[in-house]
């Protein structure tokens, strides 16, 4: 192929490209397209007029050629920059690229001016030597920004890029290729094949790239339309899940009425019956936990409103200050039952204030029960109110665990609960319905806390005429606010724990140790098993961990969702402690799913009762676990034999005899070994070994060791490796009289009968 027909072939292939380009521009009115179509024309312009056209009248000519020479490929790199504007979005992605791009047009353009003016004035000026150095350092300055431009466009990593960056790297290679063989070539040099012509590299270039951006508009035009499918995809996603809102808020509006009539029924009776038999502590906590659920039903029945939009603001004047110290005495009596200082500070308000009661008591409220709740006893609550520029601002302040930075973005979402920090349990409703409460006021809610330091909540809400003009209730104001806190003690005095203990000391009733933060929950659990248990209580898994090393009980019955110490991690560090590792645990809690039941059975748990339990079934399983115990207990009694290494250990409990055992056994000819000896080699206080063992054997800790010494002298005896009183000091008995006396009351009979020893073990 000569270089004529190479130049005809480079014409058809770069015009083809730009009406069909052009054409798309015009059809899409894409301005990529059409800024792509000039583009290769003013590289088709370049090529036609420098090989393949020339005009005979030389005016037009001396005025064609440095038009040619300057003006096609310089306007060809603005068109350059501009396309990369349009094609990889450049302002957004690379807003410093964009920036020296857009200067570098301006140049180009000044550049091609003065060009053009001085190619009036000086008709030989692009063949003049100077003119090519000026011109070569242009392009190169040119191709220096276009190279830092596309290394910094590398660094998006995206498809579209790689197309722009291949094309681009593509021209500027071939294009120095063809300007530095231009440079070597003379006015007297011929071409002898296509390839001496450096112009014919440029062409490969420009064909080459054109053919880059060409795949990177296909690529790009398919990505859009993929785009605008997954756009029609999450519109119809978005209406289908306004459409299953829709139902939801149906539903859960027709099911909040529902519950409402039976609740009513309930509380109507349960008032009633409440005054009629004041002592009846059942009674007036059915009373409370009924009215707890009618006032869950009420804040899923305004989340539903919210979402519908049909909860509206109902203002009405009125003094705000007295309103809110009202609200907040009616938790005192909560807060006095676990020593908790409540206190609220208010001011006076500057002019009338404008508040809606109902929803601001729902946003105080709960606001107030959670702190209450996760303030440790002897802690303090305080509730402040101040206005500010027409706002009330209402702080709320505990000193309790407070909220991790992580969990502070998402508590206010519904339905989240985190089971670490200060937010343990609860519904995740009162905090979201405080939010959205909030936004129907106009106000905003935020909170502020440091773990093991204490949290403040703070609400602001719009209170003044200008804010609420035209839109205040005419209707009369209700009646003050009348929410009763939940789990408040104010009509159940607490039992006195030290009468109590005194009293369950004295009798030989199975001890239980009661383990819930939900007062209600454990007076109804003590309601319920009192009749047949001595009961103790703990308020959450640390303090019932205490409890349980210091009154060692034949069964614990705890919650799951606790603060300070979790059902799980309180399971897991009672199994893990030899002095508490044998009391049986029920976990009880409203987490009946398969892998809750799992978790806590790998923690040690023993049985696993769902919310809500039927009290029958509650007390059959306490039953049949205190008869496991005791026929455990019987079975080591009866078993319980001088030969460690015969057992086969198959639990905890065994494995703790074991080492008594052979403690025992190692100091049995010792008669000054005591038992604070065998409880220091345990590791254990003298007490916490005395309940240990009565717990397995039902044996006492000097029962146990004097147990262990007779059946030594029993194997002795029947094998009569020596007499009685020989026998009777290598087990450590001082004395042949006690010896014999506690002898026989094991056995049956005295040390000299040997010969009916071996199998005739008596329990004392």
């Amino acid at each position: 192929m000569t270089y004529d027909q190479a130049v005809l072939v480079f014409l058809g292939m770069v015009g083809m490209m730009t009406l069909y380009v052009g054409a798309q521009a015009i059809v899409m009115r894409e301005r990529t397209y059409g800024t792509y179509a000039l583009y290769a024309a003013c590289w088709f312009g370049y090529i036609f007029f420098k090989n393949a056209y020339t005009f005979a009248n030389p005016a037009i000519e001396q005025v064609v050629y440095p038009l040619n020479r300057i003006g096609f490929p310089m306007l060809a790199y603005v068109l350059y920059y501009q396309f990369a504007f349009s094609f990889l979005d450049m302002a957004r992605t690379l807003p410093t690229v964009y920036g020296v791009f857009r200067r570098m047009q301006g140049v180009i353009l000044l550049y091609v001016l003065a060009e053009v003016v001085v190619c009036i004035f000086l008709n030989d000026w692009t063949r003049h030597p100077a003119h090519e150095g000026v011109h070569t350092v242009v392009r190169v300055g040119i191709a220096g920004v276009s190279v830092w431009g596309i290394s910094r466009a590398f660094r998006l990593r995206s498809s579209v890029v790689y197309y722009f960056v291949t094309g681009s790297a593509l021209l500027l290679i071939f294009s120095l290729t063809s300007m530095i063989l231009s440079q070597r070539l003379t006015d007297t040099d011929v071409a002898d094949s296509l390839w001496d012509d450096p112009l014919i590299f440029m062409q490969v270039g420009i064909v080459l790239e054109l053919l880059c951006f060409s795949l990177g508009l296909s690529y790009k035009n398919k990505q859009t339309e993929i785009d605008k499918v997954r756009a029609e995809q999450t519109l119809q996603l978005e209406r289908e899940q306004r459409t299953i809102e829709q139902l939801k808020t149906h539903f859960f509006t027709n099911i909040s009425h529902e519950f409402r009539t039976p609740l009513t029924l309930l509380l109507g009776p349960l008032s009633d019956l409440t005054r009629q038999q004041p002592q009846n502590r059942l009674f007036a906590l059915m009373h409370r936990q009924a009215d707890r659920l009618l006032t869950l039903v009420n804040q899923l029945l305004d989340l539903t409103k919210l979402d519908a939009g049909q909860l509206q603001p109902s203002i009405r004047p009125g003094n705000l200050t007295g309103w809110l110290q009202q609200l907040v005495s009616l938790f005192s009596s909560l807060a006095d039952s676990r020593d908790i200082a409540l206190t609220f500070v208010g001011a006076d308000p500057p002019q009338p204030v404008f508040f809606d009661r109902d929803k601001l008591e729902k946003i105080v409220s709960n606001l107030l029960t959670n702190a209450l709740k996760f303030t440790p006893d002897g802690g303090t609550v305080t509730v402040s109110l101040r206005y500010e520029a027409g706002s009330a601002v209402i702080q709320v302040t505990d000193t309790g665990a407070g909220i991790s930075p992580d969990q502070q973005v998402l508590i206010f979402n519904r339905f989240y609960q985190t089971h670490t920090g200060s937010l343990v349990g609860g519904t995740g409703i009162g905090l979201a319905l405080v939010r959205e409460l909030v936004q129907v006021l106009n106000g905003t809610v935020g909170v502020a806390s440091v773990v093991d330091a204490g949290t403040t909540f703070t609400v602001t809400l719009p209170v003044d005429a200008d804010t609420w003009a035209g839109r205040v209730d005419p209707t009369p104001v209700h009646a003050p606010a009348t929410f009763a806190p939940p789990n408040a003690l104010t009509d159940l005095p607490p039992p006195d724990a030290e009468a109590s203990l005194t009293d369950e000391t004295a009798t030989t009733k199975p001890l239980l140790l009661l383990i819930d933060d939900n007062a209600d929950v454990r007076e109804y659990l003590r309601q319920v098993l009192t009749d047949t248990y001595r009961i103790q209580e703990a308020v959450d898994g640390r303090d019932g961990l205490t409890k349980a090393g210091a009154l060692m009980p034949d069964l614990i019955i705890c919650d799951l969702m606790m603060p300070n110490l979790d059902g799980f991690g309180f399971c897991q560090r009672l199994k893990s402690q030899p002095t508490t590792d044998h009391i049986p645990v029920i976990m009880l809690t409203a987490r009946a799913d398969t892998s809750s039941r799992i978790t806590g059975f790998e923690h040690g748990a023993d049985e696993y009762v769902a919310k809500p339990f039927h009290p029958v079934e509650l007390r059959a399983r306490v039953q049949n676990l205190l008869g496991q115990r005791q026929k455990l207990r019987d079975r080591f009694s009866r078993e319980l034999r001088l030969k460690p290494t015969g057992v086969v250990v198959t639990s905890v409990e065994e494995q703790f005899l074991q080492r008594a055992i052979a403690v025992v056994e190692r100091e049995m000819s010792h008669s000054g070994f005591t038992i604070e000896a065998l409880a220091a080699e345990l590791n254990l206080s003298r007490m916490q070994l005395h309940r240990k063992l009565k717990a397995l054997t039902n044996q006492s800790a000097t029962e146990f060791v004097r147990h262990l010494r007779l059946q030594r002298a029993g194997d002795l005896l029947a094998g009569r490796a020596a007499s009685v009183s020989e026998v009777a000091y290598q087990v450590g008995f001082e004395s042949l009289s006690y010896f014999t006396k506690s002898f026989r009351e094991q056995f049956g009979h005295l040390p000299s009968d040997a010969n009916h020893t071996v199998g005739s073990t008596h329990q004392p």
